[in-house]
Formats: structure tokens, C-alpha cells, sequence
């Protein structure tokens, strides 16, 4: 009957035991949770990514066609407003030509209409001089009343050529105008064959071949814009607030001990967002937010655009 009961009685004191170790566990990690606030922190480090100041540049297409030349490839240096690529334009050009043709015919009609307006006017001129000399001589009695009345009347219709001439003259210039502003839409239109680049720089890649199809729009190459290498890194939102513009940092290669660069941090994100460098899926979940950063980098380096590296940005004691 002892047995037994020592039995039950031995199995319930080794589950109070062992309950009340896990509670004696769980009671001291509470007890010692971090609090940023009071963190001894001297630097933090965030991972990140090689860039220019401006950034990294998709181009595109303004019109579509298919490639006819290629001026620049991978690794050369551009210039603003450089040519890099030529489309099909040999029916913009036709349409240029013949658009040009109808000016030339159009200011041609012009100067006709406005010689013939001249040649009116000159004879209107005349006339009205011949009407003023017989009318002196109406009145003296040496000149028919008839002769008077037909006169004047000539110059009444020559009055109403000169109107109508000049009228023709702004219809010709108006015309000419309109020509004209036909020309320059399709040379406008011819100018969009030429894909350049409103940035000086480095063309990092072309994605397009002679003789493939572009559409309108469609993204043709990347260009990395001159000017000094920057880091974008993202540091974890726990230290976020203890960062400010200016801090030194140094770069590192990640897994590596070795400073590659120097910096100052000149940009901070004035929000917290999702993770975004570096991101497997477009819709991953994170679980934490991250603070953007920008770094200026210092000096001479032979990072290469995109690398993936470690920024330790140094906090000012006042910070921590």
C-alpha cells in the first residue's frame, strides 16, 4: 500500500519542480529585455548598396519603331543630349521633305500675292491722282460729267481689289504659318528617333539590338548620371531616431573587417518604411520597419555600382 502511494506522490513533485523552473526562466528573460533607449550604442550598421548620387536611370523610348543604329554601348561614356540610338525614320524624314516643298510653294504664292497687292495699290495711287486733276477740270467746264463718273468709279473697283488682295496676303502669310508649324511637329517627331540621354554619365547596359522592335515607353538602357558614388543602406527602426546628417561611415565588404570606403551620411528618410533593399518578393512581409540612408562617399574608391555592402555609421557620444 506504500509503494503505491509513493508512486503517485513522486511523479506530481517532479512536475511542480519543472513548472516551477520554466516560470523562474520566463520571469528572468523578462526581466531582461532590451530597451533602446538605454542601449550603450557607438555605431550602427545597416547593409546597403552602391549607387550614384542620382541615383541609377532607366531610360525610355518617347516613340516606338524598330532599331536602326546603335552609337553607344555597355561602358561608354555619354554626354547630355547624346545620340544613342537611331529608329526607322524614313517616313518622318519623307513627310519632313515634303512638308518643306508646300512652305517653299506656300511663300512663293506669298510674294506673289504680295507684288500683286503692291501693283494694285500703285495703280489705286494713280488713279485717285487722275480723279483729283479731273475733278479741278469738272469744275472749270473743260471735263464731261460722264468722264468724272467713270473714273471714280474705277477707282471705287480698284479700292476693292486692294482689299481683297490684301486680304489674300494674310490668307497666304497665315497659311505659311501653318505650313511652318507642320514642319517643326514633324521634326519633332523625327527628333524622338534619336533615343538620347538627358544626363551625362556611364551607360551601364542597352537592352536593345539592331534591328529589334521598341515600343513606346519601353525601357532601352541604364545609365548611371556623373557625379560622386553614394551608399543606400537602411538601418533597423530601434536606432533609427539616433541618427543624424554628417556621421562618418565606414564601408565594409559584407563578411569583411576591412574599411573600402569612407563616408557622411547627408540624407535620412524623414519616415519608417518596409524593407525594400535587397528584397526577395515585392509583397514580403517584414516584421520590422527600417530607417533609408544615404551616404556620401569620400575620396577615391573602386566600388563597383550595385555592390552589396555593410555601412558602420559611427554615433556622436552626445547620442548614446
Amino acid at each position: 500500500m506504500n509503494n503505491k502511494l509513493y508512486l503517485v506522490i513522486i511523479p506530481l513533485i517532479i512536475t511542480a519542480c519543472s513548472g516551477s523552473k520554466e516560470n523562474t526562466e520566463k520571469s528572468n528573460t523578462a526581466s531582461y529585455s532590451v530597451n533602446s533607449a538605454i542601449v550603450d550604442v557607438s555605431e550602427v550598421v545597416g547593409v546597403g548598396k552602391v549607387e550614384p548620387e542620382n541615383e541609377i536611370i532607366s531610360l525610355a523610348a518617347a516613340t516606338g519603331g524598330v532599331v536602326k543604329e546603335i552609337y553607344r554601348y555597355d561602358g561608354d561614356m555619354i554626354k547630355k543630349d547624346e545620340p544613342l540610338v537611331r529608329l526607322d525614320d524614313e517616313l518622318e524624314l519623307i513627310r519632313i521633305s515634303q512638308l518643306r516643298n508646300q512652305y517653299n510653294s506656300q511663300k512663293s504664292q506669298e510674294d506673289i500675292d504680295q507684288l500683286n497687292l503692291r501693283e494694285s495699290e500703285v495703280r489705286l495711287s494713280n488713279k485717285k491722282k487722275l480723279l483729283a486733276s479731273l475733278r479741278t477740270l469738272a469744275l472749270q467746264g473743260a471735263e464731261t460729267k460722264q468722264a468724272l463718273d467713270d473714273l471714280d468709279t474705277e477707282v471705287t473697283v480698284l479700292s476693292l481689289t486692294v482689299e481683297k488682295l490684301s486680304a489674300s496676303v494674310n490668307l497666304s502669310a497665315s497659311r505659311l504659318r501653318e505650313i511652318a508649324e507642320q514642319v517643326r511637329y514633324a521634326e519633332a517627331e523625327a527628333a524622338k528617333k534619336i533615343l538620347r540621354s538627358p544626363y551625362e554619365g556611364l551607360l551601364l547596359e542597352m537592352h536593345i539590338e539592331k534591328g529589334s522592335a521598341v515600343s513606346q515607353f519601353e525601357k532601352f538602357a541604364e545609365v548611371a548620371p556623373s557625379g560622386p558614388l553614394t551608399v543606400r543602406t537602411e538601418v533597423d527602426e530601434l536606432f533609427a531616431g539616433r541618427l543624424s546628417q554628417g556621421l562618418d561611415v565606414d564601408i565594409r565588404f559584407l563578411g569583411s573587417d576591412s574599411v573600402v570606403a569612407r563616408g557622411k551620411v547627408i540624407f535620412l528618410s524623414p519616415y519608417l518604411k518596409k524593407k525594400s533593399l535587397f528584397s526577395q518578393k515585392t509583397n514580403e512581409q517584414e516584421d520590422r520597419l527600417v530607417r533609408e540612408v544615404k551616404i556620401k562617399l569620400e575620396g577615391d574608391n573602386k566600388l563597383i555600382l550595385n555592390s552589396k555592402v555593410e555601412s558602420v555609421i559611427k554615433l556622436k557620444k552626445t547620442q548614446l
